[in-house]
């Protein structure tokens, strides 16, 4: 019998996942259209300026959305106070994105740069009004009405960037995308939101969030810093191209934490915040998290690995192919980020985010001399450097922050192992199914022959030797659809 906590969360997750897998799908529909109109170095350049738009994004909050999450008690004043906090520091993003444009495009020695970072600014301020409204859902687990409003946003922006490519727009089709989506979001959260901002605003309130919000602003700038200094060095040393062709495998990469991690942190952060004393079920719930993620990641990432050819061919076209031996050296990487990144959730809610600053500072460092050192061997040597240093990372990743909560590096290995070897099985499966299709097949017909293959062999191979963890997900459905009709999300019905 689930607690009710634990059906909450899973209700929740749930529509979290709907969210995530409906906003990746549109947007790797959109990505693929686009692709076919836009060219490499376009996408290069749009490369270039979001390197320097996601930085000065860190600031448009300064964690205070966070503190929203983790705080047992807010009050109104409270956040009235942290909305107008976020408005301000939009508009500040906003202006010093604004300023700062002409330098950003003297680094790169690209003058286009200016232009797209100036609009690209405006989405600081957009997102800000709604930045508050979207803390409050996500504190509540009320995901049903994020997960509805964001597909909605990402379809209305996605469609609005096709149309653009196809007028011939070039990279501003991948700017509308950005503006059109983050508006549509700001309005429909406006629109759901139970809460509205009173004309309040206390210095006080503010101050006791500064501790645990400031903390987790340096951890996200270290954290930004290490996730873009490739892009930042391949776009200053490599060009456009070859940042266009690194960039977007890149984003293929993060595929598994947006579309798979990011639906369970969301969810793990406020519920972990709520049993913060009990650490024991704060194990259990963290080493679930982990297998559950690693259960869909896992697979995805290293069936890339052995299908990365056809789908390259298939979803993108001929212009990408040097895109295929990036694919091989990173999705690797984003199979092992897929669950480094559920830890952050662990920082968070024991309030520890000073210990979270710490690793994120230090493990930076050695992530960018990595990427530093790799340039020397072009863009394959920035992915291989990546790869290697996440690996070499990868024990004290864990073991900091699990000090936090007790909990034994041991117990997530015996988690994880038999979804990492049925993994393993199936990617070298695929690679030998492929080696003796017919010669001249097309790229679809080859994935639409080995995806159900290699679903078919992960599948077997896991019941063969442990079939807890399909178990556990089949359980956590089954409890879903038992009680739907009660809802137990927390969600209010509007009439």
């Amino acid at each position: 019998m689930m607690t009710p906590l634990r059906e909450r969360a899973s209700w929740a997750i749930k529509w979290s996942g709907t969210s995530q897998l409906g906003r990746q799908l549109l947007q790797l529909a959109a990505l693929a259209v686009l692709a076919r109109f836009v060219s490499p170095s376009d996408f290069g350049l749009l490369g270039m300026a979001a390197v320097f738009v996601g930085f000065v994004a860190i600031f448009k909050d300064l964690g205070t959305a966070a503190a929203v999450v983790q705080r047992k008690e807010v009050s109104r004043r409270f956040l009235s106070t942290v909305f107008w906090t976020n408005v301000g520091l939009g508009f500040l993003a906003m202006l010093a994105l604004l300023l700062s444009a002409p330098l950003i495009a003297d680094l790169y020695h690209q003058p286009r740069v200016t232009a797209v970072l100036r609009a690209l600014s405006a989405g600081f301020l957009i997102s800000a009004l709604g930045a508050l409204q979207q803390s409050l859902m996500e504190r509540h687990l009320r995901m049903r009405r994020l997960a509805l409003l964001e597909v909605t946003s990402v379809a209305v922006g996605s469609s609005a960037a096709v149309i653009a490519a196809v007028q011939g727009w070039g990279v501003w089709s991948l700017v509308v995308m950005s503006l059109v989506t983050s508006a549509c979001n700001t309005l429909l959260l406006w629109v759901a939101a139970d809460w509205l901002p009173g004309w309040e605003f206390s210095a006080a309130e503010l101050k006791t969030t500064i501790r645990f919000s400031l903390s987790l602003t340096g951890f996200n700038v270290a954290n930004y810093g290490v996730r873009n200094a490739d892009n930042l060095l391949v776009g200053r040393y490599l060009g456009t191209q070859a940042l266009g062709y690194y960039s977007l495998a890149y984003r293929i990469l993060l595929f598994p934490l947006d579309s798979i991690s990011s639906v369970v942190s969301r969810v793990a952060f406020p519920v972990y915040s709520r049993i913060q004393d009990d650490l024991e079920r704060f194990r259990r719930g963290y080493l679930l998290s982990a297998r559950s993620i690693a259960l869909v990641t896992f697979p995805l990432m290293l069936g890339l690995v052995a299908l990365r050819e056809p789908f390259v061919l298939a979803v993108f076209g001929e212009q990408w192919r040097p895109m295929i031996p990036l694919l091989a050296i990173l999705a690797p990487v984003g199979m092992i980020q897929s669950v480094t990144t559920t830890v952050g959730s662990i920082y968070m809610a024991t309030g520890r985010t000073d210990w979270q600053l710490g690793w994120g500072l230090f493990s930076g460092c050695v992530v960018i001399a990595g990427f530093i050192v790799g340039l020397r061997w072009g863009v394959y040597g920035v992915a291989g450097a990546y790869a290697i240093v996440s690996v070499a990372l990868l024990y004290p990743c864990f073991a900091i922050p699990f000090r936090l909560i007790h909990l034994r590096l041991r117990a997530l290995v015996v988690a994880l192992w038999t979804i990492t070897l049925a993994s393993c099985a199936m990617c070298l499966g695929l690679i030998g199914a492929e080696s003796i299709l017919p010669g001249g097949m097309r790229p679809w017909a080859v994935l639409t022959v080995l995806i159900p293959l290699g679903a078919a062999l992960y599948a077997g191979v896991l019941r063969i030797i442990d079939v807890t963890p399909m178990r556990e997900v089949l359980a956590a459905l089954k409890s879903r659809a038992d009680t739907a009709n009660g809802d137990p999300s927390g969600e209010e019905h509007r009439h």
